[in-house]
């Protein structure tokens, strides 16, 4: 992989458009007072100088990978670092099973509907048709990864400018369409006025306007859609030239991403405004039985209610929005491939799961992710979507927060190996190491989006057997570990905790 292909890797893990429809749908009802594209500008700078800045210097400083595994198993303790990675290859998977059930119901039934086909876009928003396209694209993406990184990040390349490239299209018809004209085609479309969406929603509990408090809380979205912006350093021990790759990767990724978010977002607040947009999505989630139209309030719909009469322009449109879909899920099979296979290099899994084809792919690692991926695909096609994923949000940020805690004191506990790191690691500030404060702002940051996220169950819906599930998964890597240990002490008589004592060969 290029620092290219790293940094796409980056973005296309947060594709901004699928984001965005998540975030503009479905976040005017969790947060009131919330300017979104503020929110996700402001998001940049804050995961810029937290856990970015904190993955780039680890990925440089031990580039394999596997990531955060290998480097908190040898800086830490074999049970942290595998229980750290084992959580967020859970979340990656989590993900990857969202995006193939959001498949149908969130992208091909918009288009559907545009083409007057709705028994066809109710089918697959059902369970039934949602699982089933989902797992035809989860054997599609399975057989892409088996034929190699190279492949993909070639595939992946021209996905890049044709996903950029839709979003252009679109922000541009927003942007060059003056207000009056679409309060006078939504007036034209929809069962109400324009400025009564706004009335009705005031009548239901909804706060005109934005707020500071609300721009803060809607952190949360970019938080959940940048995370820690350092996904290249899970596939590290296949970019070149690391120590620029990493940078280009993580931080160069971190930024595209967020002006790509708030540009497309802001777009929708362009040409509806503000207020209007933040009041119809409140009632299409608060006040179902009131809501003016007879598609949700997702990004799409404004191409319909501006050009109805287009069908050609609303499929391309939305044609080129659900290849953001395509192009946002595999990467989370690649890193949950990559993860799984550090682990059994290590011992804790079969060693049978390191087998490589003749084009460089960790056959059964990915064959097993995709498994897993599929089985949880079902449970969330079951679940509801926003408590789903804010409930692993919470705990997936704690244990961010963990991170930035064990590497904000790792300079000084482990002195040794960190005067080991290359100098382009190694770099002080003020007297001390930046990826000591790199640390201390990622916990902070990810013990914020977490409290923030569990004290207002308005955002997602708090959930406490969603909770304990998440927790238990992460739990679950303890017994993992200990069996590994035994059987292998025992059985083949070989002491694991040998092989993290030294970095694993690049």
């Amino acid at each position: 992989m290029s620092a290219f292909d790293a940094m796409n890797l980056n973005v296309s893990m947060c594709s901004p458009p699928q984001g965005v429809l998540w975030a503009w749908t479905f976040g005017p009802a969790m947060i009131l007072g919330v300017h979104l594209a503020l929110s996700y500008f402001l998001g940049i700078w804050v995961v810029l100088v937290s856990g970015a800045l904190l993955y780039a210097l680890w990925m440089i400083a031990i580039p394999r990978s596997g990531g955060d595994y290998v480097w908190f198993s040898r800086a830490v303790h074999p049970a942290f670092g595998f229980a750290v990675n084992w959580f967020f290859s859970f979340v990656f998977l989590n993900w990857y099973a969202m995006n193939l059930q959001t498949m149908g119901p969130f992208w091909l039934a918009p288009i559907f509907y545009t083409l007057g086909y709705k028994e066809l876009a109710d089918w697959v928003s059902s369970w039934i048709g949602s699982v089933i396209i989902g797992t035809l694209f989860n054997i599609a993406f399975t057989l892409l990864l088996l034929y190699g990184i190279s492949t993909y990040s070639k595939i992946w390349k021209y996905l890049f400018f044709i996903v950029l490239a839709g979003s252009i299209v679109y922000a541009a018809i927003l942007y060059l369409t003056p207000r009056e004209v679409f309060i006078t085609r939504f007036n034209a479309v929809s069962s109400i006025k324009y400025n009564e969406v706004i009335d009705i929603a005031l009548k239901n509990g909804w706060v005109a306007g934005w707020t500071i408090a609300g721009v803060l809380m809607g952190l949360v979205f970019p938080l959940q859609n940048y995370n820690w912006a350092g996904f290249p350093a899970y596939v590290a021990g296949e970019v070149r030239r690391v120590e620029r790759s990493a940078w280009i990767g993580i931080v160069g990724g971190l930024i595209v991403m967020g002006l790509w978010y708030s540009l497309l977002g802001y777009s929708i607040y362009h040409v509806a405004g503000l207020d209007f947009h933040n009041a119809l999505a409140y009632i299409y989630n608060r006040v179902p039985d009131k809501y003016p139209l007879p598609i949700p309030p997702y990004p799409q719909t404004y191409l319909w209610i501006l050009y109805p009469d287009l069908v050609w322009l609303q499929v391309l449109v939305g044609f080129l929005w659900f290849l953001s879909n395509v192009y946002l899920t595999p990467p989370n099979l690649l890193i949950s491939s990559r993860n799984m296979f550090a682990w059994s290099f290590d011992r804790l899994l079969p060693t049978r799961l390191t087998k490589v084809n003749e084009k460089g792919a960790p056959v059964y690692t990915v064959i097993v992710s995709a498994i897993i991926g599929e089985l949880i695909m079902m449970f969330v096609a079951s679940a509801t979507y926003q408590v789903m994923i804010m409930n692993t949000f919470i705990v997936m940020m704690v244990v961010l927060g963990l991170v930035g805690l064990a590497s904000f004191v790792f300079p000084f506990v482990k002195r040794e190996m960190y005067e080991m790191f290359p100098d382009q690691a190694k770099i002080n500030i003020g007297g001390y190491p930046l990826i000591s404060l790199a640390g201390l702002t990622t916990a902070i940051v990810a013990f914020w989006g977490a409290y923030s996220m569990a004290s207002a169950p308005a955002l997602g819906g708090l959930s406490t057997a969603s909770l304990i599930f998440n927790i238990a998964i992460l739990l679950a890597s303890i017994p993992v570990y200990v069996g590994a240990y035994l059987y292998n002490k025992r059985v083949l008589g070989l002491d694991i905790t040998l092989l993290f004592k030294e970095i694993p060969p690049g």
